[in-house]
């Protein structure tokens, strides 16, 4: 067989994988609802290290999701990843099934490939030159504590980390590409375009502000309920600041806190009181089970 001849198989190959996975289904969607079920993945950075400069290395990291559907994770400046992320931003972040079960390639596995950036908030401003702000993403300290609450949601041990250690925040800010396998045969790459566009509901932002208006007129108590279910505290007042498609945003006063509630997966608007019911009825539950 000639070169073009392997060529024109290999393609057809995946051509016919790329047919399979989109058949009746989203790769985009799926890849988003995995995004926001699954909490934890392996992110492979370029490694600096001198014996094995230039390979990938792996770390296991917990992750969070931005409003536009983005993962961040918070890393201690010591750990390998972030020397290497330093050097080089290019990272993919490798998930798979956590109930696949028998042959692990007959369930599903995207790798998010992008470029990560150091997130810093005005009150670290001071502790960074010039050129390291610069290469960042500057936030408030408010867009600070609300990135802390959608971080602390997944892994509640993280709490005192920006503030007692050496920690700062890195998002996937550009989603480059998704490579997609959702089991033999079934697949694709994502563009990560198409990836941040599922991820994001454009008509969630029409209901948003009359949603957070009847929220915070008639329904200060379930929310209450849901920093009693979920959070472990009762404030004594509740205020409803942010919805997105993966979730919602309280602020808390006494004690003054901001604590996120993420759905089950990405919604619509169609979908939104549906979604926000259920976090108040899995709250209800966790408060009679303990």
């Amino acid at each position: 067989m000639s070169d073009d001849d392997s060529t024109s198989k290999e393609s057809a190959i995946h051509k016919s994988a790329d047919r399979l996975a989109r058949k009746n289904e989203s790769p985009a969607k799926n890849a988003a609802n995995w995004l926001q079920t699954v909490h934890q993945g392996t992110l492979s950075t370029i490694s600096i290290k001198d014996e094995i400069k230039g390979f990938p290395n792996g770390s296991i990291v917990p992750f969070a999701l931005d409003k536009d559907g983005k993962p961040f994770i918070l890393v201690a400046e010591i750990a390998t990843h972030t020397a290497n992320m330093i050097n080089s931003n290019k990272a993919s972040l490798f998930l798979s099934d956590p109930e696949a079960k028998g042959d692990p390639q007959s369930s599903w596995r995207i790798s998010v490939i992008g470029q990560m950036k150091r997130v810093i908030p005005e009150r670290k401003m001071d502790k960074f030159t010039s050129e390291i702000s610069d290469a960042s993403l500057q936030i408030s300290d408010e867009e600070e504590k609300i990135m802390l609450a959608r971080y602390i949601e997944r892994v509640p041990n993280a709490k005192s980390y920006l503030m007692t250690h050496n920690f700062c925040f890195w998002k996937m800010d550009e989603i480059k590409a998704i490579r997609y396998i959702a089991g033999f045969g079934k697949i694709c790459w994502i563009d990560g375009s198409e990836l941040v566009e599922e991820m994001n509901s454009s008509d969630i932002v029409e209901v948003e502000s009359g949603t957070i208006e009847h929220m915070n007129d008639d329904h200060e108590d379930s929310m209450i309920t849901i920093c009693q279910g979920m959070h472990n505290f009762t404030p004594t007042g509740a205020e409803l600041l942010h919805i997105d498609s993966g979730g919602m945003i309280i602020k808390t006063s006494n004690p003054e806190e901001h604590i996120y509630c993420s759905f089950t997966n990405r919604i619509t608007a169609e979908e939104l009181r549906y979604a926000v019911v259920d976090v108040v009825k899995r709250a209800r539950k966790m408060s009679k089970d303990e």
